[in-house]
C-alpha cells in the first residue's frame, strides 16, 4: 500500500508537505476526511490474516482431518502434533529426538518447524509509489439500513419502482501473495509404524490444508528417513516431510491506514429527454424532426420520451424504436386487375406495442403520384406474405393500367 499524504504542516517553514514524495510522475494519494465512511456501525470485520493463521491452519488439520494414530501391541495409539517452539526444537536440533518434563523419549510425535516464507513470483506487486485504484477487492452487501430488502412475494406494481439502491461497498486491499516452506518431522518406535503413519500424511498431498475459509494449498516435497539411536535408550526412527504452503497475508493496516474502507453507492439521477409530439408518431411515415436529432443519442444506448399533450400518453424510444420508424423501404406491386395490386412483402411488427403496421405506416405512389388513403382499401398482414390492395377507382378517377408503376413505401420487415 503506497504512502498517505496527510498534508501536514512543517513547523520549520510553516508549509505543508511535498506533494511529490512518491513519484515525480504523478502527486501522492491524499487522505481526505470527506472520502471517508464511519465504519462504527458495522458489524463488518477488518480482514486479517498473519503468520499465526497459516501455522494455525496447518497444525488444526493435521489433528482433526488427518488425525495421525499408530497401531502399538493392537492399541490405536493418537499422534500428538507439536510446533516447535525454541525449547523443544533446540532439544531436536541437538539430540535428533524430544524428551517430556520427566525426561522420558517422546515417540510417536509429529513436530511442525516453520523454516521460511517468500512473496510467490508470479503474485508480486508494486506497492511502492501509487497504488492503482483498479489494484483492490470490493465487495457488496444488498442489505443495509438505506435499502431494506425488497417484498418478494408482493413486490412493487408497475410503474411504482422502489427508489435507486444505495449499497454498501467495502473496499479491501489486494493480500500478499507468497510461499511458505514447513518441515513435518515424525518419530515412531518401529519403521512399520512410520511407514502407515507417512502414508498416511502423504494421501494428503496437494489438498487444501487448513478450516474453512482459512485453507491453504499444500504439497509434500522428497520425503527423507533416518534411524536415531540414544544412550541408554531404544532406537527410534524419524521421517523428514518438507511441506510448500501457498497462502496470503493481509495487515489490519498498512502505513497507519486501515486496509479496509466502507463506501457506499452512489444513487443516479438522470434526465428523460421529453419531446412533445400533437400526433401518434406510429400513424405516418414522417418521423418528427426533434426526434430525429436524438438518433445518435439513442442508438448509442440512451432513451427519449415522446409525449402526445392531446391524449396524455408517452412513448419511450430506444434503439429498436428508432429503427423501427426511420429504416423504411420500398416495395414494387404487381398488376391483378384495373381495381387490384399485390405486393409481396410482410409488414414490421411494432416493437412498442407488439402489434403489425398499420396501413398510415404505408404511402402509396402510381407513377410518382401520392395517392390518398381513401383511394384504396388495405390492412397489413404479418401472416401472410403476399399483400392485396385494392383501388376505389371512383375516388381515383381512373383505371390501374399494367403498365402503371406502383411503389409502396413503408416499414416492411
Amino acid at each position: 500500500m503506497p504512502h498517505i499524504n496527510r498534508k501536514n504542516i512543517d513547523r520549520r517553514t510553516n508549509k505543508p508537505n511535498d506533494e511529490y514524495t512518491e513519484s515525480w510522475i504523478q502527486p501522492d494519494q491524499v487522505l481526505r476526511r470527506s472520502e471517508q465512511t464511519r465504519r462504527d456501525d458495522d458489524i463488518i470485520r477488518t480482514p486479517k490474516r498473519s503468520i499465526y493463521d497459516i501455522d494455525y491452519a496447518i497444525k488444526i488439520f493435521i489433528e482433526k482431518e488427518i488425525q495421525p494414530v499408530v497401531l502399538d501391541n493392537n492399541i490405536t495409539i493418537p499422534v500428538p502434533v507439536i510446533f516447535a517452539h525454541g525449547e523443544k526444537w533446540d532439544n531436536v536440533r541437538r539430540l535428533g529426538y524430544m524428551r517430556d518434563e520427566k525426561g522420558m523419549l517422546q515417540s510417536p510425535a509429529i513436530m511442525i518447524k516453520r523454516n521460511s516464507f517468500v512473496e510467490r513470483d508470479n503474485y508480486k506487486t508494486l506497492d511502492v509509489n501509487i497504488n492503482p485504484d483498479s489494484n483492490l477487492i470490493v465487495a457488496v452487501n444488498r442489505y443495509n439500513p438505506r435499502n431494506r430488502y425488497e417484498d418478494t412475494l408482493f413486490p412493487f406494481p408497475v410503474g411504482q419502482s422502489n427508489n435507486a439502491e444505495s449499497l454498501p461497498a467495502y473496499v479491501v486491499n489486494i493480500p500478499k501473495y507468497i510461499t511458505v516452506e514447513y518441515e513435518l518431522m515424525v518419530w515412531t518406535d518401529f519403521s512399520t509404524q512410520l511407514n502407515e503413519l507417512v502414508n498416511d500424511l502423504f494421501t494428503y498431498n496437494r489438498f487444501s490444508w487448513g478450516n474453512g475459509s482459512n485453507s491453504y494449498n499444500t504439497t509434500m516435497g522428497t520425503i527423507s528417513f533416518e534411524t536415531v539411536n540414544t544412550i541408554s535408550d531404544d532406537r527410534i526412527v524419524r521421517a523428514n516431510i518438507p511441506l510448500t504452503v501457498q497462502a496470503t497475508l493481509q495487515s489490519e493496516q498498512e502505513v497507519k491506514v486501515a486496509t479496509i474502507r466502507k463506501m457506499y453507492s452512489v444513487k443516479k439521477v438522470s434526465f428523460d429527454m421529453v419531446i412533445d409530439v400533437a400526433n401518434n408518431i406510429f400513424e405516418s411515415t414522417n418521423v418528427p424532426a426533434r426526434v430525429l436529432q436524438q438518433y445518435s443519442s439513442v442508438m448509442s444506448g440512451n432513451q427519449i420520451v415522446v409525449s402526445n399533450p392531446n391524449t396524455g400518453t408517452n412513448t419511450t424510444i430506444d434503439s429498436a424504436t428508432m429503427l423501427y420508424l426511420t429504416e423504411l423501404s420500398d416495395k414494387i406491386a404487381t398488376y391483378s386487375n384495373s381495381t387490384t395490386v399485390t405486393v409481396a412483402g410482410t409488414p414490421k411488427i411494432n416493437p412498442v406495442n407488439n402489434l403489425t403496421a398499420t396501413g398510415n405506416e404505408f404511402d402509396i405512389y402510381i407513377n410518382g403520384q401520392y395517392i390518398d388513403k381513401a383511394a384504396y382499401t388495405w390492412i397489413p398482414n404479418d401472416t401472410i406474405t403476399t399483400q392485396t390492395i385494392t383501388f376505389n377507382t371512383t375516388e381515383l378517377g381512373y383505371n390501374i393500367e399494367l403498365e402503371d408503376l406502383i411503389v409502396i413505401n413503408g416499414r416492411w420487415a
